[in-house]
């Protein structure tokens, strides 16, 4: 067993959660956990090779690792009130253009050596002609941003533009931007990963070494101190499927990919930490264990972000990505699911990928859903489509998993912008095309799967339900036909709940308007299914309550594998 203690030096944590700027993360992930080993293991260069292999042997444990930290930290206990702090930004106007023309210059020379290094990367003299291009071109970015410094820095009678430079490097007189501080001051300081496998007494050292560099975790005003421990630790945080935390977690390749984004951001862009969720919940005793009703579909969800603008190769600079809104989410989803059978090209797929049998009918067992995920239930939302999403359904082959991320990453070779761009296209859409980013794990709300697949005894619709069978005339003046329509849309959906494996609902309450704020009435919503010859369903927002509480996501109804009927967890 490897146990690693971290302590609060001043007794407050200091780390805004990845989904929300306004909340404070707890308990700690140890994904971030990881990502402060790997920076403790650069502040030493060279790299020493054992810490390194210390990382690698944390990320490929195959359980991630349990905890023992404060869980009565609440929504109210424990977090200190958020507050608007407006503070001066680092002085980005005045060098951050020589700064990223330098790094360009020092990608660009790297790239040159390298491609003079490779036997077969074409004529030498061009290859050496393209290095001397590239190290002039450093040389000079170096040369000029020597230049500026010293002019800020040189006694004597400066020009008039070196005061203004030197004036506006000062705190008052740069511009203010909004920021928050949120922060949990747990009841105990301590918290402790515990990882079930024993490494060897190398390892184990070396990952001591590492803890002793760690300064910080979060906020740079989070102090902390790091050891590996040898004691008895009983973990009150332990990996469940069923848990009520999602937490972000590492696997194989993480410490590769945290140094990729690094190479990529330089510290100065924006970026998301690489990981992957996990939930967590109390330990439970295998004689009295307590199960969530989950439905078919699980938490294991391959997410795609959207990209805002690009520059297209074929299309030009400075390319928009379309911005739809959820009504347009199916046209998303389809889109979606022909962009992976394109990429198999004429050969059949499972019943589980294609949700059809070899002779075209549909597919008896579940299969994967393509979602839109919407931006709804937040003050600020516009229901504008954030990424889309393929949700995996339980019992799902380990073959059918690798087969599906075989298409997927073909796809993304063929239709790629670059190395990390892929193109939906809308068929016969008037949009411009749907660019998205695979990721792991994303700082919106509509893009964390904790959102969708929490527990809760209340589900509301972020899409409309398309029922599976027609309930009548909703819309009647005859009260008693439009009450009788009523109770049998109701009937659909609780029939539609345990169809996918939940319970029967306790109470069902269902509208033509939206119950969550920012989601889209039913009329915006184009007809399902949309296709001549098949009659078309009657679609409903639905408020659903069962009498115990139910794991999601659940996804209901006749549109349910392209994103129509995704209900969101709330509150009560």
């Amino acid at each position: 067993m490897l146990c690693i203690e971290v302590e609060l030096l001043t007794g407050r944590y200091a780390a805004t959660a990845h989904n929300d700027r306004t909340r404070s993360e707890w308990p700690p992930h140890p994904a971030r956990f990881y990502s402060a080993l790997a920076a403790a293991l650069h502040d030493n260069e060279p790299v020493e090779a054992a810490e390194r292999e210390a990382l690698v042997w944390l990320e490929q444990q195959v359980t991630p690792p349990s905890m023992e930290v404060d869980t009565s930290v609440g929504e109210h206990l424990g977090r200190r009130q958020v507050r608007d702090v407006f503070v001066p930004v680092n002085d980005v106007t005045l060098v951050s253009g020589l700064e990223k023309k330098l790094r360009e210059a020092e990608i660009s020379v790297a790239e040159a050596r390298r491609a003079l290094s490779e036997p077969h990367a074409g004529p030498q003299r061009e290859a050496g002609k393209a290095l001397a291009k590239a190290t002039r071109a450093l040389e000079l970015q170096e040369g000029k941003l020597e230049k500026l410094l010293s002019n800020l820095l040189e006694i004597g009678s400066p020009s008039n533009a070196d005061i203004h430079t030197a004036i506006a490097l000062m705190p008052e007189r740069r511009t203010r931007q909004m920021r928050t501080f949120p922060v949990v001051v747990p009841a105990d300081p301590c918290f402790r990963f515990v990882w079930t496998s024993d490494p060897s007494d190398e390892t184990r050292a070396a990952l001591d070494r590492l803890c002793e560099r760690v300064t910080r975790l979060g906020h740079s005003s989070s102090l902390v101190r790091c050891a590996v421990v040898n004691r008895d630790v009983k973990p009150n945080l332990v990996p469940r499927p069923d848990g009520d935390y999602v937490l972000r977690t590492v696997g194989p390749d993480q410490l590769g990919r945290l140094e990729r984004e690094f190479e990529r951001h330089q510290g100065i862009e924006s970026r998301v930490l690489p990981a992957k969720s996990q939930r967590y919940g109390v330990p439970f005793d295998t004689s009295n264990r307590i199960t969530y009703p989950q439905g078919v579909f699980t938490e294991e969800w391959v997410i795609f972000e959207r990209v805002n603008k690009v520059d297209h190769r074929d299309r030009g600079a400075g390319v928009r990505s379309s911005r739809p809104l959820s009504s347009r989410g199916t046209d998303l989803a389809r889109a979606l699911r022909k962009s992976l059978l394109e990429a198999h090209g004429s050969g059949s797929l499972p019943p589980s990928l294609s949700g059809h049998t070899a002779d075209g009918a549909p597919a008896t067992i579940p299969h994967v859903a393509f979602l839109a995920l919407p931006y709804v239930a937040h003050e600020h939302a516009d229901a504008s489509v954030k990424g889309v999403a393929i949700a995996l359904p339980r019992d799902f082959s380990a073959r059918d998993r690798e087969t599906l991320m075989g298409l997927i990453a073909k796809w993304e070779t063929t239709r790629s912008v670059d190395s990390n761009l892929s193109i939906m296209e809308l068929a016969g859409a008037t949009l411009p095309p749907f660019f998205v980013r695979r990721t792991q794990t994303s700082a919106m709300h509509a893009l964390n799967v904790g959102t969708w697949c929490r527990t809760s005894t209340r589900f509301v619709t972020a899409t409309p339900i398309a029922l599976d069978r027609h309930p009548g005339n909703l819309r009647s003046n005859q009260q008693n036909t439009a009450n009788k329509a009523t109770i049998e849309a109701q009937q659909s959906v609780a029939d539609a709940c345990e169809r996918i494996g939940l319970p029967r609902p306790s109470s069902v309450e269902i509208s033509f308007a939206p119950l969550l704020p920012g989601a889209q009435p039913v009329r915006d919503f184009l007809a399902w299914p949309g296709q001549p010859g098949r009659q078309e369903r009657v679609r409903i927002h639905a408020d659903i309550r069962f009498g115990t509480r139910v794991c999601g996501p659940v996804i209901l109804g006749a549109g349910r594998y392209f994103g129509l009927g995704l209900c969101l967890p709330v509150m009560e």
